[in-house]
């Protein structure tokens, strides 16, 4: 059991950290599914967007341009 404190903070069991490897710093993602459940998700976030650029690169922009004018009727301006 655990409490918040005045800092809205919530001090998670030592066996959790461990077991779970949590150290200082580590990021979490934050969900409420109501009824007073909350999800807690260790996260790491230089990872995460390490792959979302990885993945933007990999898009061939040309054909979003080309899927937009099909689907609009007309040109997209180019902003490259």
């Amino acid at each position: 059991m655990t409490k918040l404190d005045d800092k809205g903070r919530i001090l998670l069991p030592g066996e959790i950290r461990k077991t779970g490897g949590l150290k200082e710093g580590d990021e979490f993602a934050v969900d409420s599914l109501g009824d007073g459940i909350f999800i807690l998700k260790k996260i790491d976030l230089r990872s995460m967007l390490t792959e979302a650029i990885e993945r933007a690169k990999s898009i061939d922009h040309e054909k979003v341009e080309r899927e937009i004018e099909e689907e609009h009727g007309s040109s997209v301006c180019n902003i490259a």
